[in-house]
């Protein structure tokens, strides 16, 4: 009996991986993409800004942004952009360079451009940004956003 659970364990580690396989997933890109998909084939952006120590971020990304609903919803209408407020990469966007004061990463040493995007609000994680197709912000939530409030805010 026991030689039946060992088998029974090991096939389960070995399938619980397949399961996930093929999963659609969000299609992220980065800045330097955006100007170019922008300037092609303008649509609405959602932008994702958080931090590497925010836990509702990360629970934001495995929960939230794995949900086929929400990955269908987001692939078809937007670009969709995520951004670590603390990065310390110089970003290329808009025709500039975005360049972090310090070259080593800080707990609320924040990147310019995040500051620039959330327009003088306080950084709050997660915050979520849903620009038009011109890049004019039309809506901002900065909290942890179940699957139906974060439905209601991408219709």
């Amino acid at each position: 009996m026991k030689h039946f659970q060992r088998i029974y364990v090991l096939l389960i580690l070995f399938f619980y991986p397949l399961c996930h396989y093929g999963q659609e997933r969000i299609n992220w890109i980065d800045f330097t993409q955006l100007d170019s998909l922008l300037a092609i084939s303008p649509r609405e952006t959602l932008l994702f800004i958080h931090t590497d120590w925010c836990s509702y971020c990360r629970k934001m990304e495995q929960e939230i942004f794995t949900k086929k609903e929400i990955v269908q919803l987001i692939n078809k209408r937007y670009y969709a952009v995520h951004l670590d407020a603390e990065s310390i990469q110089d970003l290329a966007f808009d025709n500039s360079i975005w360049r972090p004061k310090n070259k080593r990463k800080k707990t609320g040493q924040y990147h310019p451009l995040a500051l620039q995007l959330l327009q003088g609000r306080n950084m709050i994680f997660p915050s979520l940004l849903r620009l038009d197709a011109e890049f004019r912000l039309k809506s901002i939530r900065q909290k942890y956003l179940n699957s139906k409030e974060l439905a209601i805010f991408l219709e």
